[in-house]
């Protein structure tokens, strides 16, 4: 198990943009002892980098998109779980969940559920933009968590997150850029979340309506929305 789970965050490491995630589609219930697999279509928003006038620190050009992330989730115990988040072309996340009330998904108990989460990710990438940069990352996040289970087979979630994204990057070739280096971050991104997760124990359908409020660097505060959906299959 601890080899498929750096085998699987050696292979997140090998693409990553100045991209966040809208959805988050965190439930409040621990896995409850075994594996979760979650497979997601995501909304991120999007800051693209602009070099007009030879700058290197000009606003970034804000827009959304639609992206596949994995999400792998380990309950160690009762009520706590170790995930990975492997958004594509972002910023991967080791993590922590811990359900405070309620029940885990494989007891399926009616009622209130609340937990937490506490994610970080620290990494390193190269890729070709307009110039060839070599970029690191380092993401903090932490998200509270509520939702209601009305029955075995439907529950309504919500939370919120608040999380911190810093990218700080080398051009190798800046060629008549004023400056060989890029140093962008968003702090405190607030991310609000409500959706329904449908399904027996095994396998779950989850929809999502998400709203993100972020401000980079250099540039003005934007207000994203998505919604989104993931497939999720435990054992």
């Amino acid at each position: 198990m601890l080899k498929l789970i750096f085998f699987i965050f050696i292979l997140s490491s090998c693409a990553q943009r100045v991209k966040v995630p809208i959805n988050r589609f965190f439930t409040p219930e621990a896995v409850g002892g075994g594996v979760e697999i979650e497979t997601r279509e995501a909304g991120f928003s999007v800051g693209v980098f602009d070099f007009e006038d030879d700058q290197t620190d000009n606003p970034l050009i804000m827009s959304t998109t639609t992206d596949q992330e994995f999400y792998f989730g380990l309950g160690v115990s009762h009520n706590i779980d170790f995930f990975i988040r492997v958004p594509k072309q972002s910023s991967s996340m080791l993590g922590l969940k811990v359900q405070l009330m309620g029940t885990p998904k494989k007891a399926r108990g009616t009622g209130h559920q609340m937990a937490f989460t506490l994610g970080m990710g620290s990494e390193r990438d190269q890729f070709d933009s307009e110039v060839e940069i070599d970029l690191k990352s380092d993401v903090q996040d932490y998200s509270l968590l509520h939702g209601y289970r009305f029955n075995n087979m439907f529950l309504l979630y919500d939370g919120i997150s608040v999380s911190t994204y810093e990218f700080e990057g080398t051009i190798s070739n800046p060629g008549s850029l004023e400056n060989n280096k890029l140093d962008y971050t968003a702090s405190n991104i607030i991310n609000v979340f409500i959706g329904g997760e449908f399904g027996g124990e095994s396998f779950n359908l989850k929809t999502e309506l998400a709203a993100q409020k972020i401000k980079w660097s250099n540039t003005e505060e934007k207000t994203f929305y998505y919604f989104g959906y993931a497939l999720t299959a435990r054992f």
